[in-house]
């Protein structure tokens, strides 16, 4: 039930990505340091507008949302190159803006871009908080699925299969001292059930429960987004 409504409502935002492409939303000014959003799997940084204006309006500091694709307006590559990119974009960014640190913020694939980015290419040297959003940690099921569909021309649906080398790789690194990683789980998510979604216990990394919200559901929840300021709170 839970996973019929999530995919039927994803389809919009695959086809409006196609559509209407992506390029990185940057802020007039940066002054501040930037929370960074990355957007999921076969989506563009455009489903995640909502989210970035309230961050921007509830913490007062600038949004930026880059798109993880490459050739392609969809994120469908792998997440160790794509984490590898959007590295050098926060470099650029934060050296550009003479700003200490960044916050990141990851839907669902983006999320596992950014646990790759903290735990094994930054090391706490630029990013603080990393915070997921239906993120499957622990793979998903419906990735299963999907590399009868994508696996032909898509390295991350492979990766989010569960007990992937990537999956098992990121369990067992540690997010670096400083830094710490929050990740959000619905128990509605029938993309990335809950089960999935949360991190395993371990030093600065712990996991947070929202009720009722299904996966595409999470990008237009005020109830989604207070629990994203409280977490980089």
């Amino acid at each position: 039930m839970f996973f019929l409504r999530d995919l039927a409502a994803s389809l919009p935002a695959v086809a409006r990505a196609l559509r209407e492409g992506d390029r990185p939303a940057l802020p007039d000014r940066i002054d501040r340091p930037p929370i960074v959003l990355l957007h999921g799997f076969a989506t563009s940084s455009r489903v995640l507008t909502r989210l970035a204006r309230h961050l921007s309006g509830a913490l007062g500091r600038p949004v930026v949302r880059l798109s993880l694709g490459d050739r392609c307006s969809l994120h469908l590559g792998d997440v160790r190159a794509t984490a590898r990119r959007v590295q050098g974009e926060i470099e650029r960014i934060a050296s550009r803006a003479g700003v200490p640190y960044v916050d990141v913020v990851g839907f669902c694939l983006g999320g596992l871009v950014a646990t790759y980015l903290l735990k094994r290419l930054d090391g706490g040297r630029r990013i603080r908080n990393v915070v997921t959003l239906s993120t499957p940690h622990r793979g998903t099921p419906l990735a299963i699925a999907g590399a009868i569909l994508f696996g032909a021309f898509s390295r991350a649906v492979w990766q989010m299969i569960p007990g992937s080398p990537l999956l098992r790789q990121l369990a067992r690194l540690p997010v670096p001292e400083g830094s710490r990683l929050v990740a959000l789980a619905s128990d509605g998510d029938g993309v990335v059930p809950r089960a999935f979604a949360t991190l395993r216990p371990a030093p600065r990394q712990g996991n947070a429960l929202l009720r009722g919200l299904g996966h595409v559901g999470l990008l237009s929840s005020t109830v989604a987004f207070r629990s994203v300021v409280s977490a980089l709170s």
